[in-house]
């Protein structure tokens, strides 16, 4: 399971079998940083990385799992906890992922849009499951961010807990990629309501720092920040008090 205290998850983006990213989740604004993502899993480990965040942009893209594969072989390679997202929409989705080798499991479009399946997943998952707040201007994205719910993110937080959904992940689409900061005061927002997980934006040790001071921000996902060279793991688990 991920560890209780603050996390920060170094993150994983999977397009093609390969290891990417993505600006403010525009498929068309794509920059590929590693042809062997399972090696990349082992990096991180080796530096520290109490868990890793794992994303599927092809899954997220067509709506189901794509890369079960690969995630099966990324969790075998390590011995950290895999928390994975990306196209989950389905029952059999989830299982499938958890299958696959995944501690948890991030389910955006389909636990906004059916709380049927939202609160079957809290019963089966519970701290497992993770439901994924992706906001635009404070409505809540989706289908891999390319549509709008018309659903105010904080009426959705409100929602997710009281149906015990355990934790949230966060992210301000415009931010992510962007290297422009986090989004702090409504990832505070959102972590006031249900324990939260910060996505989009973060730069560095002292975004980390400042995110890990928020009372129910319980971790945060760099991708860009890291794979820049902006700031290392190390430096970002000594800000967040891991090391």
């Amino acid at each position: 399971m991920i560890p209780d205290a603050f996390t920060v998850f170094p993150a994983i983006d999977l397009r093609g079998g390969k290891c990417v990213r993505l600006k403010q989740g525009d498929f068309e604004r794509q920059k590929e940083y590693d042809a062997d993502p399972v090696e990349r899993a082992r990096e991180w480990e080796r530096r520290g990385a109490g868990a890793i965040h794992v994303v599927d942009l092809d899954g997220a893209r067509e709506g189901r799992p794509v890369q079960l594969d690969l995630i099966g072989r990324m969790a075998a390679a390590v011995g950290v906890p895999l928390q994975v997202g990306g196209g989950v929409r389905t029952h059999d989705d989830l299982r499938a992922v958890t299958g696959a080798g995944a501690s948890r499991v991030v389910m955006g479009t389909a636990a906004v849009l059916d709380r049927e399946l939202r609160l079957r997943a809290v019963d089966e998952l519970g701290p497992a499951l993770v439901v994924a707040v992706d906001a635009r201007d404070g409505v809540v994205a989706t289908h891999g961010w390319e549509h709008t719910s018309g659903v105010d993110v904080l009426d959705l937080a409100e929602e997710l807990s009281d149906d015990g959904v355990a934790c949230v992940l966060h992210t301000d689409v415009a931010r992510d990629g962007m290297d422009g900061g986090p989004a702090l005061e409504a990832t505070a927002a959102v972590a006031s309501m249900v324990p939260a997980i910060a996505s989009g934006g973060v730069r560095g040790s002292r975004d980390v720092a400042a995110l890990a001071n928020v009372p129910g921000v319980v971790g945060a996902i760099v991708g860009t920040a890291l794979y820049e060279g902006q700031v290392t793991l190390e430096e970002l688990l000594e800000a967040a008090g891991a090391r």
